[in-house]
């Protein structure tokens, strides 16, 4: 059975790849969509962003990956799409950009950059806490 994954990009953005893993096993990587031929049943499917910064030669390192796990049933060819969950997060985030370039060229009042600040870190928290749970998964029949 033929099992489809697609990024759904709900705004425009950049195409960075993703990972695949079925069953903790990688697939392959991929920008906006793979096809693999897979055995009916039911697999878990995880899509990732990012991953691992080895930290020196101890063989310790800091996960910083994006990701989302899922229960898929291929049965019939099966496509599942997934998609950011965090829209207004992100375009807050873009505009706050978008205004800290602003600031390089213009002087703009200091509540600006403690707002901002403080903007930045609430997101980087949110981003941190919600890393595992980063995508929603759809399966389309």
């Amino acid at each position: 059975m033929m099992l489809t994954v697609t990024h759904r990009r709900r705004w425009p953005e950049l195409r960075l790849p993703h990972a695949l893993f079925i069953d903790g096993l990688y697939a392959g990587t991929f920008y906006d969509t793979i096809s693999l031929d897979v055995p009916r049943g039911t697999y878990s499917l995880r899509v990732q962003f990012g991953g691992a910064v080895p930290l020196g030669r101890s063989g310790r390192s800091l996960d910083l990956s994006l990701s989302s796990t899922a229960r898929v049933t291929v049965d019939n060819p099966a496509i599942v799409e997934f998609y950011d969950r965090e829209m207004i997060w992100n375009i807050l985030f873009d505009i706050d950009l978008v205004v800290w370039v602003v600031s390089l060229f213009v002087t703009l009042p200091p509540v600006y950059k403690m707002v901002s600040d403080i903007f930045f870190a609430v997101w980087l928290v949110r981003l941190v806490v919600i890393r595992r749970c980063y995508y929603r998964i759809v399966t389309k029949k």
